[in-house]
């Protein structure tokens, strides 16, 4: 009995043993068996804000950001195995960085085993259970119309850079035994660099104040246009006084984004997941003759001198879509000679074209066109006049607009205002409608060829007649300091 006792007693220990040894090596894989996990390492990492050194170094001309794009107040960070499994995470409260836009982090770390290589991640101002898997959504909103919570002052949610400058998923770091001591912690291979997760669109700037005739050198020839298009241009140039932007909006803004930026061989990954959607997509702003929600538009405000008062800056996500590329419309208040016509029905600035000629009343429209029969059904000049009037003093006064605009085929430019459409192109990214985050999007028009679209959605025959000459500026979005001293 005493034997029996011993042997039962000696296969309960074996088998405790083999218990053991394999629950200390289930989280190993192939490279570090034999390895088991310690109760705490010490490690560092060093974190940078996007500043002054410049993240997407592919680009030039930095440009400014302001302290509360920059700062950071929360973090987690992220340590992830090479089965791409989050092992282990903190959260940071309370942070503070330095001029450099760097801070040291000292954390303490469970559950990694020793000899095992990590990657490392850092999410600024904002909170994930997996930042490389998932995405960040909102609903347009009062304060922060595109993204939500995730471009509020001071607040700007960042994650590791990635892109064909800076591997975001580079960033690693190996525990040795030595490890365990806080004064010997083990560190990450390089400094961790941050970027937003959003995008800057800047209110357009234009300086031009009167139409163009289109350029005929060797980029733009005069036989690359119709006979229509050449009438419409050069009567422009002929009776319009003066231009001015006076609003702008803009459409097809991404409403989700990858935490982590993707790319596969060539070109950014936007998500595709359920819930992908475009906030101001271009069917909101109306048809060819209907405008819609005019509320889009933010006014140009400038001050007596006639300079920009109020500099308006749009936070959105990236975007790559060739049919729904994040654009701008731009809304100009034009102003016409005295040639443009012997009588006005309106004093605000009304006027109409037809047949691509611009006049400011019907009796002068029926004077030229008086050889066509049954002109806008053969009503007088007045009756048309009035029609118009009501229809602008309407309750709706967009939708009777529209219905003269489709019964009479004819462009009516209430106010004078005129609207044209850019798609906002990243450059350095190396093809078209693309934007990307952490960058700044501004644009200047340098030309107006043409009286542009009645309405916002107005798409002209080959996107021509409504010529528009724009530069669209890409610059790095980070954060430059300077010391100054006043003697």
């Amino acid at each position: 009995m005493k034997k029996m006792n011993l042997l039962v007693m000696s296969l309960v220990s074996a088998a405790a043993l083999s218990f053991t040894s394999c629950s200390s090596n289930d989280d190993l894989d192939g490279n570090n068996a034999g390895q088991g996990k310690v109760d705490q390492f010490y490690m560092t990492l060093t974190v940078e804000t996007p500043n002054a050194s410049g993240t997407r170094t592919v680009q030039s001309n930095e440009y400014n950001a302001s302290e509360a794009e920059s700062k950071i107040t929360s973090g987690k960070f992220f340590l992830m195995d090479s089965k791409n499994k989050i092992v282990f995470h903190k959260k940071f409260e309370n942070l503070t960085w330095d001029k450099t836009g760097k801070t040291q982090l000292e954390i303490p770390v469970e559950d990694v085993v020793a000899g095992a290589e990590y990657k490392v991640y850092f999410l600024a101002n904002a909170d994930s259970e997996d930042p490389l898997n998932s995405t960040f959504s909102t609903t347009a909103t009062k304060d922060n119309q595109f993204v939500g919570d995730y471009a509020k002052a001071n607040n700007f949610a960042m994650f590791n850079e990635n892109d064909k400058d800076v591997n975001g998923n580079s960033y690693t770091v190996i525990f040795q035994d030595e490890n365990k001591s806080k004064t010997n912690a083990a560190k990450v291979n390089k400094t961790i660099k941050l970027e937003r997760v959003t995008a800057r669109i800047d209110q357009p700037t234009s300086n031009v104040t009167e139409i163009k005739a289109y350029p005929t050198d060797k980029d733009h020839k005069t036989s690359d246009y119709t006979a229509a298009e050449k009438k419409a241009m050069d009567d422009a140039v002929a009776k319009v006084d003066k231009i001015e932007l006076t609003r702008y909006a803009i459409s097809n803004v991404a409403n989700t984004t990858n935490i982590m930026q993707k790319w596969n061989d060539t070109q950014l990954l936007i998500p595709s997941a359920t819930g992908f959607k475009y906030i101001q997509p271009t069917d909101e702003f109306g048809t060819k003759t209907l405008f819609k929600n005019a509320g889009y538009f933010n006014a140009i405000v400038k001050d007596e001198k006639g300079e920009v008062k109020d500099e308006h800056k749009d936070y959105v996500f990236e975007n790559n879509n060739d049919n729904a590329a994040t654009s701008m419309y731009f809304e100009y208040k034009v102003t016409l000679k005295d040639i443009a016509g012997t009588q006005k029905d309106f004093t605000d600035g009304t006027f109409y074209r037809y047949k691509n000629i611009i006049f400011t009343s019907f009796t002068d429209i029926k004077e030229a066109f008086k050889d066509v029969n049954d002109l806008f059904e053969n009503k007088t000049a007045a009756a048309l006049q009035k029609e118009v009037a009501d229809a602008k003093i309407a309750a709706d006064s967009e939708a009777e607009l529209d219905k003269l605009r489709r019964e009479y085929d004819i462009e009516i430019f209430n106010e004078g205002k005129t609207y044209y459409k850019m798609a906002i192109r990243d450059q350095f990214i190396g093809y078209a409608n693309a934007i990307q985050r952490n960058s700044v999007y501004q644009l200047k028009v340098n030309n107006v060829f043409n009286v542009g679209a009645q309405v916002p959605n107005g798409t002209p025959d080959k996107e021509g007649l409504f010529y528009l000459d724009v530069t669209v500026s890409v610059n790095p979005w980070v954060l430059n300091n300077q010391d100054v001293d006043l003697k």
